[in-house]
């Protein structure tokens, strides 16, 4: 059960009478200082839905107004949090996890961590007083993870050891677009509910897409090549010549002369790179303008199957559920 489905969204405040009545809806408990019922704890923006069965999104843009401790039974699965400011210290088990960044201000980086639990397990977390965190976690079960493809992953037999090793965790600079994807979450569009939740579903979605490529790659770095600098900045070539050409027939060839390297190279430092081909790198990105077409401009499933460079709509709608987890009709019905 969510603990937080008849919260209001939307910036607010969240008093002691609130979590301590959230906390009765779900196996979570507060353990802070007794206070009275109307003391004001948190104010922002603070949301936490299960998009289906298995998947859940918790996105917080909030202050901390007390020292706060709270204690929550967590079902194995794995957690993957991105912190655009602030940070929280967390105890799982028995070991203890800092994540995000202590530097105020927008100036530090991004961090993204992911964290494995392969049984039930004890989460504790502290935040003090004055503390602003934006955050966004979304957290997958591993039924979920056998019935989304997982082996559709490359090095999906690393992700799923790591997905098995209790409390193993992991640390990786996510891209700019998955930065701006948590955005999109923490400020979404003033949509109904439905709609709202699939626009959250989607982008979560990709935020596992790109973080369990991320856990391939680390689990198989020992043996992947090593990039040169040089040779990250001709990934950076390569995807801006990408989406700068998207609606041109590009081929390979096309691709590897704008850059001054050979096909085969090209193709070798870019999955060593990013974890996926460039041919499945420009189907996503194709797909990825497909589905702002649907969400933006309210263009028919017929005329995003063309942005997406698919003759077939058939086609078009498999590919389009496959990478978002609903079909594209979803998207435009409800505009």
């Amino acid at each position: 059960m969510n603990a937080m489905d008849d919260a209001p969204r939307g910036p607010r405040v969240v008093r002691h009478r609130d979590l301590r009545r959230w906390a009765k809806a779900a196996d979570f408990r507060l353990v802070a200082p007794v206070l009275e019922d109307e003391a004001v704890l948190l104010r922002g923006d603070f949301v936490q839905m299960e998009l289906r069965s298995g998947l859940h999104l918790h996105a917080t843009d909030v202050w901390d107004l007390h020292d706060l401790e709270t204690r929550a039974v967590q079902e194995p699965g794995l957690t993957f949090s991105l912190f655009l400011e602030g940070g929280v210290t967390a105890r799982m088990g028995e070991r203890i996890f800092a994540m995000g960044h202590r530097d105020e201000g927008r100036s530090a980086p991004v961090e993204a961590v992911v964290v494995a639990r392969a049984r039930r397990e004890t989460f504790q977390r502290r935040s003090a007083c004055g503390t602003h965190v934006r955050k966004v976690t979304v957290t997958v079960s591993p039924q979920w993870l056998d019935e989304s493809g997982l082996d559709a992953v490359e090095g999906h037999r690393g992700v799923l050891a790591f997905s098995r090793s209790h409390l193993a965790s992991m640390r990786w600079t996510p891209s700019a677009r998955l930065v701006s994807l948590v955005e999109q979450i923490l400020k979404p569009p003033a949509y109904a509910p439905l709609m709202r939740n699939l626009y959250c579903e989607s982008r979560a979605i990709d935020i596992v897409g790109e973080a369990l490529h991320a856990v391939a790659r680390s689990e198989s770095a020992a043996a992947a090549p090593l990039l040169r600098p040089k040779d990250y900045a001709r990934v950076r070539a390569i995807c801006e010549f990408v989406d700068a050409h998207l609606d041109d027939a590009v081929t390979l060839d096309t691709v590897a002369r704008h850059v001054g390297m050979s096909v085969s190279t090209m193709q070798r430092i870019f999955r060593a790179a990013r974890g996926t081909t460039i041919v499945d790198h420009i189907r996503g990105r194709k797909l990825d303008r497909a589905r702002e077409a649907l969400e933006r401009d309210g263009v028919s499933v017929n005329e995003a199957a063309f942005l997406a460079g698919y003759a077939n709509p058939a086609n078009f709608a498999t590919a389009f559920k496959r990478a978002y987890g609903v079909p594209p009709r979803h998207f435009r019905a409800r505009l």
